[in-house]
């Protein structure tokens, strides 16, 4: 039996389309036990009892003219060549003309000390990597990633999102350049099929992420824990020289494990694929990630290197130190195959931006963006955005006297039950 109505129908995403044509399709089966095992929605006529209600399978059919995707903006994480430093830099060309591999230094160091960075630069220019080719990724033995999906998560299939015949061929070259360096590759009737976002970066260039919610729903957290950000600030007071720096396609460096590489499936344009490194976005990357860097670095770390996920920051109490510190952090990521990113590098500094504050070898400072994100955020007009701005002030609460004194006033707002009114 075959029946056409019109729903109005929550199914927790946004469906980009001005209207959706619901076609409910009786499940038939001579076994009623096979009906409880498939995945449906109940529809009940108007007037029936629920008692009578049938179960069906769904079909959305997008009608109307379709809303088509433009990209989003890249967050400031994702955007290449974004300095970690606020010092003065100079440019270093670790190649040739035809080939240039580009790097920073201090501004700052003598002619003698530049020598030594220079030298030692070229010396293991192989830790880093100015393009995807120059990736081979970690050893499987020292980490992967496992989703563990939990037991009774059904497989959610999101349907391709349209996009602009423009931003389509861009979106397609980005999955050639995955194709071609093996991150990626194509599957033919995935469980699982996430959908992509564009990503617009300040140069113009496209970076395709896939929504992978529905898949992280399923599966369950790590527990490993993150280092305490405000201890590993701190940790870097009182250091002569400083250097920064941060991985390259940091997440992209670790594999999937193979069981579980068909799950990241995702629709392109171009077709449907699945990820065999582990792709930014999905559900405990940061965990695996920090996981790897305290067995990359064990017996380094808090002593001359700070790592938080993918941001590294080596330190000297002496500057003459520096270059000793630095050689032992290389030869960490050669043998391991870990590359930094050279645009995200810079050597031999007395301060920078890392996590979020300014550290300098007198002490730490507020990152002035993240004190205009707060006076940038309009009134809170419901608990939702009450806990929004006091989540971003919680983390400046060292800068900001009693500051649990000032919460007071709306500690009864959070109260369930309690009308949200601010007077």
């Amino acid at each position: 039996m075959k029946r056409q109505t019109t729903l109005t129908l929550s199914c927790g995403r946004v469906l980009k389309a001005k209207a959706q044509t619901v076609i409910l399709t009786q499940v038939q089966s001579d076994d009623e036990d096979d009906k409880e095992s498939v995945v449906s929605s109940n529809y009940i006529n108007n007037g029936a009892e629920e008692d009578n209600a049938q179960t069906y399978h769904i079909t959305l059919i997008e009608d109307g003219d379709v809303e088509e995707e433009d990209t989003e903006d890249a967050p400031a994480e994702l955007e290449e060549g974004i300095k970690a430093t606020i010092d003065e830099l100079k440019e270093v060309n670790l190649g040739d003309i035809e080939n240039p591999r580009s790097i920073d230094i201090s501004a700052s160091l003598t002619q003698e000390e530049e020598g030594t960075y220079i030298t030692l630069l070229h010396e293991f220019k192989d830790v880093f990597a100015w393009s995807y080719k120059e990736i081979p990724g970690l050893d499987p033995k020292v980490v992967v990633h496992h989703l563990l999906v939990k037991k009774g998560a059904g497989p959610v299939k999101q349907g391709q999102r349209r996009f602009r015949p423009e931003l389509i061929s861009l979106i397609e070259g980005e999955v050639n350049k995955l194709i071609e360096v093996g991150f990626i590759r194509e599957v033919k009737y995935p469980m699982w099929i996430s959908s992509i976002i564009p990503i617009r970066k300040k140069n113009g260039q496209i970076q395709v992420y896939v929504d992978f919610r529905d898949l992280n729903n399923a599966c369950p957290k790590d527990d490993f824990l993150l280092p305490i950000a405000e201890l590993m600030t701190d940790a870097t007071i009182g250091h002569e020289a400083l250097t920064f720096m941060d991985g390259s396609s940091g997440h992209n460096q670790i594999r999937m494990t193979p069981t579980d590489e068909e799950l990241t499936a995702f629709c392109t344009p171009k077709g449907i694929y699945y990820y065999k490194v582990m792709p930014f976005g999905l559900k405990n990357v940061g965990a695996t990630y920090q996981r790897a860097m305290q067995k990359i670095f064990d017996g380094m770390l808090h002593k001359n290197i700070e790592c938080y996920v993918d941001d590294l920051v080596v330190k000297s109490k002496k500057r003459e130190d520096h270059f000793y510190d630095l050689r032992k952090v290389f030869e960490h990521l050669r043998r391991y195959q870990l590359k930094m990113d050279p645009s995200k590098c810079a050597f031999g500094v007395t301060s920078g931006k890392f996590l979020g504050f300014i550290v300098r070898q007198r002490g730490i400072e507020i990152e002035q963006a993240n004190v205009d994100a707060i006076l940038r955020m309009p009134e809170p007009r419901n608990i939702h955005e009450l806990k929004s701005l006091q989540g971003k002030l919680a983390y400046l609460q060292r800068f900001i006297s009693n500051l649990i004194g000032r919460y007071q006033p709306f500690s009864h707002l959070m109260k369930k039950d309690v009308p949200f009114l601010v007077e």
